[in-house]
């Protein structure tokens, strides 16, 4: 008899809140699904003292969110990459696996600006990267795997305009590592050590000083009737050191991708 008391109760209740006026709100959101193919190089000292080129081919997802105040966006990404690379006798191969993702929150000049379509940003910035490698003629230290958690600035400018059928947008943007966490082996040591649980001086701070990451993209836009697409390019340069040991990583691709552009609903009870 309590139990149906309580469920009588709870429906009751669900009825109430259910009557009740409801506000809704629409907060732009901006989804972005990006193929990018281009050229990678890699010079990973615990993994070998040559360098390694290839290319490499990723699949990125991106949004960009306003804030109830829509002075304020979050941002965030997730990105999945597979490479390969030679060296430069092409008498070994390293294959490549990684992920990048990251969340932050910039702010947008363009009402102090005053110009219509002209937006400026900037803001913090929380970024991962993992990139596993394998070489694959190398019996001693056959894996390597990059790993760092940084505070990274965001910053970018774009602008907007219309033509006749079309209306576009130029954009620009730039990451930069301010400071954060990297995980580096020492030389010597094997990931069959680190799997047993030996692991300590190979997680360490990084700033400015030993981990610098410069990431800058172009993009244009184009938005159709009844689609939006986006095309550009992507620079990205990572250089890192620890335990004496030197990693650097370069990779420029041309990005292609199609834009979704919506409205959320957030519902709301009085």
């Amino acid at each position: 008899m309590n139990r149906l008391r309580v469920i009588l109760f709870s429906l009751m209740c669900a009825a109430a809140l259910y009557a009740q006026e409801s506000v809704y709100e629409g907060i732009l959101h901006e989804d972005i699904l990006s193929l990018r193919w281009g050229g990678i190089r890699q010079y990973d000292e615990y993994l070998s003292p040559l360098r390694y080129d290839g290319q490499f081919i990723a699949v990125q997802n991106e949004w960009w969110q306003n804030f109830k105040n829509e002075d304020w966006q979050h941002v965030g990404k997730v990105k999945v990459q597979g490479a390969r690379l030679y060296n430069k006798a092409y008498t070994n191969m390293v294959y490549a696996l990684g992920v990048q993702g990251g969340w932050g929150a910039h702010y947008d000049f363009s009402r102090l600006m005053g110009v219509n379509g002209l937006h400026f940003f900037i803001g913090p910035c929380l970024d991962l990267d993992l990139l596993g490698k394998e070489l694959i003629n190398n019996v001693n230290k056959p894996y390597s795997v990059d790993l760092s958690i940084d505070l990274k600035a965001h910053a970018g400018i774009s602008y907007s305009f219309s033509g006749r059928k079309t209306s576009y947008r130029l954009r620009y943007t730039v990451l930069t590592s301010l400071v954060g966490a990297q995980f580096v082996p020492e030389y010597g040591q094997s990931y069959y050590e680190l799997a047993e649980g030996i692991i300590g001086g190979t997680v360490g701070l990084s700033s400015l000083h030993n981990h610098l990451t410069l990431r800058h993209e172009l993009t244009f836009d184009l938005q159709f009737p009844h689609s939006a697409w986006r095309i550009g390019v992507e620079h990205e340069y990572i250089r890192h050191n620890m335990n004496n040991l030197h990693f650097q990583r370069e990779q420029v691709s041309l990005v292609v991708g199609t834009v979704f552009n919506y409205k959320t609903i957030i519902h709301r009870m009085r």
